[in-house]
């Protein structure tokens, strides 16, 4: 993300008034407490025991079906893999400070954060917790927001978040995604007749097949438009994700393939759309892999500093 920064910054209108947009400390402000409200007690407590190494190697495929280590050898480690919690937990201390934060402000947008496969009970797709459910149900629970739209544009589907916001109400999710690949590529049904958590439904889902990238963005608005129906929420949090770009370089998200402009078109749609509505939103930086990824972010991000500093 420092590219993205690097980008903005060398540009003089930006660079003179970097104190007017840029925060670059973030306080650790989410605890136990926080993780509670999104996940089930005993996969939280494991997250504080000797469980944490297995909740860890599971979300974040560091052992394979048969038990064995996968990409991860602790006799090579430099430190124990038991100390990634504190950093999870920094990180969602940016998406929570990115919500607080638009609140007061009306837009924010934090170069960190999505781990939207976190579920009530367990992690995988390398989210062993919830960050984006963490920050909008603390921000509930703070009376910053009562009804919160997340909008995820992540080229995965936000499985976790539907799964954990599927009896709230006030809280509704809407997902465009890959039709097929990862996390909808198991069965929908386990084999105990139970509904996989992957395909646990939002509000709204939104399946794009291959080679359908030129109606990515007028279905988006129309999803966009279904939510509305249920009246405007207080605060909207979007999951920017740039997986979908063409030059991504994560082979599962291959099945997308929208160009840096349709990107850009996709997220001032988005934008204009909650603006137009007068309606708060944060924005978390999520899947983009490989060395053009910042490209997307900071394209979006010069754009919209010019709309709001002008």
């Amino acid at each position: 993300m420092s590219r993205t920064i690097e980008s903005i910054l060398a540009e003089p209108r930006f660079e003179s008034i970097r104190e007017q947009w840029l925060i670059e400390e973030i306080p650790e402000v989410i605890g136990r407490e926080d993780l509670l409200r999104v996940h089930s007690a005993d996969y939280v407590e494991g997250l504080y025991d000797i469980r944490l190494e297995q909740r860890l190697m599971e979300a974040y495929e560091l052992i394979d079906s048969e038990g064995n280590y996968n990409r991860y050898n602790p006799a090579n480690a430099q430190k124990p893999l038991s100390g990634m919690r504190d950093d999870i937990l920094k990180v969602l201390s940016g998406s929570y400070l990115a919500v607080n934060t638009a609140v007061s402000k009306g837009f924010c947008y934090y170069l960190g954060g999505v781990m939207h496969h976190g579920h009530p009970d367990f992690g995988h797709g390398f989210c062993p917790v919830n960050d984006v459910a963490a920050a909008a149900a603390k921000a509930r629970a703070e009376g910053l927001a009562d009804v919160i739209w997340i909008i995820d544009t992540d080229a995965h589907r936000g499985d976790g978040t539907a799964d954990i916001f599927s009896s709230t109400p006030e809280i509704k999710t809407l997902s465009i995604h890959m039709a097929n690949g990862w996390p909808l590529d198991g069965k929908k049904y386990l084999g105990n007749g139970q509904l996989n958590p992957a395909w646990i439904p939002g509000d709204v889902d939104i399946p794009i097949e291959k080679g359908a990238d030129e109606y990515y963005i007028p279905r988006l608005l129309e999803g966009l438009e279904t939510l509305e129906k249920s009246g405007l929420p207080d605060l909207a949090i979007v999951v920017a994700g740039v997986d979908p770009f063409e030059k991504d370089e994560l082979p599962s998200s291959a099945p997308l393939a929208l160009t840096k402009e349709q990107l850009l078109s996709r997220d001032q749609a988005v934008y204009q759309f909650l603006e137009k509505r007068n309606i708060k939103s944060a924005w978390l930086a999520a899947g983009g892999y490989g060395s053009s990824s910042w490209e997307i972010h900071s394209g979006f991000l010069k754009w919209v500093l010019d709309q709001r500093l002008s």
